[in-house]
């Protein structure tokens, strides 16, 4: 029996190995050809390019292409071994010199059961594999954005109806008190509408446990709108909607306030939400028959105001915590509330270009409070996201 040479192996039909080396000459991807003993027998043009080869006749015959790294030969000579041995394709992916990325497919040449070299296809993908880095990347920054703007409707509207209750609760309390005669008798038509509005106002506080247990509604970022007016008379405003809830914790309000007029630039909705997240807490957790101050200090550019409250102290770790998001004041509490007051309220007063501050002390005495400029330097686009 007469052996056939590697050379006559390798032939397309009846082409020579010189004529299949023509057929792979101008393929646009690069083509190598090597024989059983995993050496170099055809190269293409392409090939030549890729590698920066000026004369492929300088590896015909070798094992090694030099103008890899080390590192580089011995993964592909271990990918050629693999297929040597298994018979079967093998596919990988090598990085070149300047960060390049190569596709390199290895084929098996099988003749009579019996292996007699293979066909490796290389193609540059640099360019394809930076397109998809791309996208990917851009794809992965719109899904980060559009988590981001959800969880922001669902913050915006979980603390606007965290304040919402506030005066809600502040209207049931007064109801209560008005029901049970505290203020005087009433005839039956007066009590029949009074308990329609109490109705009403407990079927808001329902709506209200409703949207703060799933907070997925529209929402968005809300813009500080300043204007000038009287800081005194908003705190008056905000303890007057507050009375009645207080009273009926038996926590007497004390007001330690300027009696002229206090003008800040500022946006009111939003600090006197501040105003009420404060004073509700600290009626909230006050001890029963205790009282309640409210303070007010202005510096040449600066306002302060406070309450003091005698209620449970709050360990240095925990006053940390206190302004973070669905940290409540007291988290053992099972009333309607998700821990955003503290939380929201701070976002409003950065906003202010203002700052938070709590101080708690083991006589069981707690100090809240806020501090924001007079006059704000801000432009008229400052907006806040709950987020």
């Amino acid at each position: 029996m007469i052996m056939k040479t590697t050379k006559e192996l390798f032939k397309i039909g009846n082409l020579s190995i010189s004529e299949t080396s023509a057929v792979f000459k101008y393929c646009p991807e690069g083509v190598v050809i090597k024989n059983s003993n995993l050496e170099y027998i055809i190269v293409n043009n392409s090939y030549c390019r890729i590698f920066g080869l000026s004369d492929s006749e300088k590896i015909i015959g070798s094992s090694n292409n030099e103008c890899l790294s080390d590192k580089n030969i011995q993964f592909i000579k271990a990918a050629d071994s693999e297929v040597k041995e298994s018979k079967r394709p093998f596919n990988y992916i090598i990085n070149i010199d300047n960060n390049r990325i190569l596709s390199i497919s290895t084929s098996p040449v099988i003749y009579s059961d019996e292996f007699i070299g293979l066909i490796s296809i290389v193609k540059d993908i640099t360019q394809e594999e930076s397109i998809k880095e791309k996208f990917v990347d851009k794809h992965f920054q719109y899904i980060t954005k559009e988590k981001q703007l959800q969880a922001q409707r669902e913050n915006f509207v979980a603390s606007i109806g965290h304040d919402l209750k506030n005066p809600t609760i502040a209207q049931i309390r007064s109801l209560e008190l008005l029901l049970k005669g505290s203020f005087g008798a009433f005839t039956s038509e007066q009590k029949e509408i009074l308990e329609l509005v109490l109705d009403s106002c407990r079927y808001m506080y329902g709506m209200l446990s409703s949207l703060l247990a799933t907070y997925r509604n529209y929402g968005g970022a809300i813009k500080l709108n300043f204007e000038e007016f009287n800081f005194v008379t908003l705190v008056s405003e905000c303890v007057s909607e507050m009375l009645y809830v207080a009273k009926d914790k038996g926590v007497n309000i004390i007001t330690d306030t300027p009696d002229s007029e206090l003008i800040v630039s500022a946006d009111k909705v939003q600090i006197k939400r501040v105003i009420m997240n404060l004073l509700s807490n600290g009626i909230k957790y006050a001890f029963k028959d205790t009282a309640l101050k409210l303070c007010i200090k202005v510096t040449k550019e600066r306002l302060f105001f406070w309450f003091e409250n005698r209620s449970p102290y709050i360990t240095e770790e925990k006053q940390k915590s206190l302004f973070a998001k669905y940290v409540s004041y007291k988290s053992v509490n099972k009333e309607l509330g998700i821990g955003l007051g503290l939380y929201s309220s701070r976002k409003i007063i950065k906003g202010h270009s203002g700052r938070m501050f709590v101080k708690s002390f083991k006589e069981d005495k707690n100090i809240f409070g806020f501090n924001i400029p007079l006059i704000q330097n801000q432009s008229s686009n400052v907006e806040i996201a709950f987020n």
